[in-house]
């Protein structure tokens, strides 16, 4: 595809960059510039606004806006965005584009929030855009999709500035509509063999390159030929795996994770931290697979929708645990949740481990502490 657009032979584009590392680095480079001229014309767009007097609706309604901008109008940016996570998280030597990501945006996020008064936690902020915007690069349900963004970005705000328990009307509905939608296109997870399990299991633990039928084959104890029959093509083995993965992030998995963790609210949240920043939650970095390819080919929009709108056991569990009851733990509060975890999953690649411990504790204590971040007037 590239010697097709640069108009150049396979041979001449491989010998201009050496290699697939260099020309991923190159892409990377191209995109960064592109993202930081695009970042810096949002912020002198918003500069000139009064944020700090705008009410809380205005400013969710802003961060919303802003998102769908990005995974939208900015998609190939927004796709670089997460493959470069994607080569970070895969291969440490190629964490430096990430860094540079991550650094771009938390310029943004620091200026919007001190210079302009966006947002009272900049920290908070920027893991929650990180997480909720890779989760809306998927698109199962666009009119729903956006509605969805709306309510959960919503949310963020009025539990920061006011500590009730927001909305989760157009959760619910997209979560049930969802549901059905996977049911009715893939059936019962008791269908699944030892086949489709191991393909599953090294999409999670091993990502996308390791997807092979010879992989397969060798975690389930099989022969090359029986899994290459078995899927058929490699396209609907990724489409199983894809199905395994989350079949096994929505059920009876979850219960280990959340019965392990401390009953002291304080000490879950260092265990959660911890084990995300030292990289020992398997089910982030299996979500992180989905979201991505979900996010190149949205053909399976049955698949598209469970994962947009994902039920977070571990989440709500979690949610409740922090807040000491359930009464405010709302299906949009958890989302909220969720995407902070997620995107301190992916920051956890691109910043020095104390800086994304601190980072982590500063994002995490409004969950905490909800009275204690009065925002801006609403």
């Amino acid at each position: 595809m590239i010697a097709r657009e640069a108009d150049a032979s396979v041979s001449a584009i491989d010998y201009h960059f050496g290699s697939l590392e260099q020309l991923f680095v190159h892409a990377q480079h191209a995109a960064l510039i592109e993202a930081s001229a695009w970042m810096e014309g949002i912020f002198q767009e918003l500069r000139v606004l009064p944020l700090d007097r705008f009410p809380m609706a205005a400013r969710a309604s802003l961060l919303a806006s802003l998102i769908e901008q990005w995974v939208c109008d900015q998609r190939p940016l927004a796709l670089a965005w997460r493959e470069a996570h994607a080569a970070a998280a895969a291969n440490p030597a190629l964490r430096e584009p990430h860094r540079q990501w991550t650094m771009l945006w938390r310029n943004l996020w620091t200026r919007l929030c001190r210079e302009a008064g966006f947002f009272p936690n900049a920290d908070l902020l920027a893991l929650f855009f990180d997480g909720e915007a890779s989760q809306h690069l998927i698109r199962g349900h666009p009119l729903l999709d956006r509605a969805l963004l709306d309510e959960t970005v919503a949310a963020l705000f009025h539990f920061v500035e006011k500590g009730g328990a927001p909305s989760s009307v157009i959760r619910v509905q997209y979560q049930d509509l969802a549901e059905r939608e996977y049911r009715e296109a893939f059936g019962a997870r008791e269908e699944f063999t030892s086949i489709d399990a191991a393909a599953a299991a090294i999409l999670a633990e091993e990502g996308l390159g390791s997807l092979t039928f010879r992989s397969v084959a060798g975690r389930a104890d099989s022969t090359l030929g029986a899994v290459a029959y078995h899927f058929g093509s490699k396209s609907k083995m990724l489409r199983l795996a894809l199905q395994g993965v989350y079949e096994g992030t929505s059920t009876a998995p979850t219960l280990v994770l959340i019965n392990a963790l401390p009953s002291d609210p304080e000490a879950a949240m260092e265990t959660i931290i911890g084990g995300v920043i030292g990289g020992r939650e398997p089910l982030l970095r299996a979500l992180d697979e989905v979201i991505l390819n979900l996010s190149r080919d949205e053909e399976d929009r049955a698949l598209c929708g469970v994962i947009r709108g994902f039920r977070d056991p571990v989440g709500g569990a979690l949610l409740a645990k922090f807040l000491g009851g359930t009464e405010l733990a709302s299906p949009s509060l958890v989302a909220v949740l969720s995407s902070v975890v997620r995107g301190l999953g992916h920051w956890r690649d691109g910043v020095a481990e104390g800086a994304a411990w601190d980072m982590a504790r500063t994002a995490l204590r409004i969950f905490r502490q909800p009275s204690h971040m009065a925002g801006p007037a609403a």
